[in-house]
């Protein structure tokens, strides 16, 4: 487990040191605006948002509602682009109700909007921002609230994240902040809707997922990440595969990793993980499935003492996966857990997914 956290620490000192806070003296948003005395640089947030055109991100962040003190969560959010930022979009939902705009000044805080509620971005800010930005916490413990961010090179659309999106298309960052009632911390993280994309040859696609904070990763980021990685999915035709999850440890051998094509004239063996992003082998994170009698109501019903009665598979990987059915699951950390199958796409190009919900246990450290 010390090798995860070192890790991790190292990947926010990068992440740390890679942020720019450039923000102009004559900022109009002197509320939020980190260096313009809107906000305490050095203090402690209740959580970092990013969304960078290039280099490591972190565009989703949660935030448990309980450990907030105040009514608002101060949330650390920065952006980078190499195209002018104009115009901040956050929209906010409430208990899935459905986006709308977000209100500064519900926090209590002032700052220069347009006309259609976004945040102006003046100055120095276009290419570069830091804002500590205060979200209101749900008053009740079994509700949530989402905000998304995003910011475009002119007028954006609060229905159309794409519309003139100054980073892409889907860039976006969202702050999930739960309920902070008393009668939370059941034991059991349930992450939903988490999707998985068929690997592709130019490691665009986010293949891999870290289960200690349902983060998702690019095959491209492996050099990096690989260590973090719990499991990736990858569909191969056959009985023998089909729609199927395997360890990062024992993924199959399917990266060019020297960009040569694997023809019978000039053969180039594929590789595993270790062997496309340098990764030891040794580091690697063993995860262990197995198909489970369970279905899927059993699934949305499971507790607590479900989970921790789940024997240890054994098998690192899990195939011919169908819409409905459920997994169980063990890391080499003591973790258990469900995976329900939502959705997929029995495709090896582009259009290949899966799609799943888990419960796992909650370990203490």
């Amino acid at each position: 487990m010390n090798t995860i956290f070192r890790l991790k620490s190292i990947a926010l000192i990068l992440l740390a040191a890679f942020l720019i806070t450039s923000c102009s003296s004559d900022s109009n948003n002197d509320d939020i605006d980190l260096g313009n005395g809107g906000g305490d640089g050095g203090s402690q947030f209740d959580g970092e948002l990013s969304v960078f055109e290039t280099g490591a991100d972190t565009r989703e962040v949660t935030i448990n509602g309980a450990t907030v003190t105040g009514a608002n969560a101060t949330v650390k959010v920065a952006f980078q682009s190499s195209n002018s930022m104009r115009r901040l979009y956050v929209t906010q939902n409430v208990s899935d109700f459905g986006p709308e705009p977000y209100n500064f000044a519900i926090a209590g805080v002032s700052v220069d909007d347009k006309k259609d509620g976004s945040l102006d971005l003046s100055g120095d800010n276009k290419n570069g921002f830091e804002f500590a930005i205060p979200f209101p916490v749900p008053n009740s413990a079994d509700s949530k609230i989402v905000y998304t961010i995003w910011a475009t090179t002119g007028r954006g659309d609060f229905r159309d994240i794409a519309k003139r999106n100054a980073i892409g298309d889907t860039a976006v960052g969202t702050i999930t902040i739960n309920g902070s009632g008393s009668n939370g911390g059941n034991g059991v993280n349930a992450f939903t809707k988490t999707l998985l994309a068929a690997p592709l040859a130019d490691g665009s696609s986010k293949t891999f997922i870290s289960m200690f904070n349902n983060q998702v990763y690019k095959i491209s980021e492996g050099e990096e990440f690989a260590a973090l990685w719990d499991f990736g999915f990858y569909y191969l035709p056959g009985a023998s595969h089909g729609a199927s999850l395997a360890s990062t440890s024992d993924y199959p051998e399917l990266f060019d990793h020297d960009g040569d094509q694997n023809t019978a004239t000039t053969p180039t063996p594929l590789v595993a993980v270790s062997g496309l992003t340098g990764v030891d082998q040794t580091e690697l994170n063993k995860f262990y499935f197995a198909k489970s009698t369970k279905s899927a109501a059993d699934f949305d019903a499971a507790t607590l003492a479900d989970l921790n009665a789940i024997a240890v598979p054994t098998a690192e990987r899990v195939n011919n996966l169908a819409i409905g059915e459920v997994v169980e699951f063990a890391d080499q950390y003591g973790n258990k857990g469900l995976i329900k199958i939502l959705d997929k796409k029995d495709s090896f190009g582009s259009d290949g997914f899966i799609s799943f919900d888990v419960k796992v246990t909650v370990l203490n450290f």
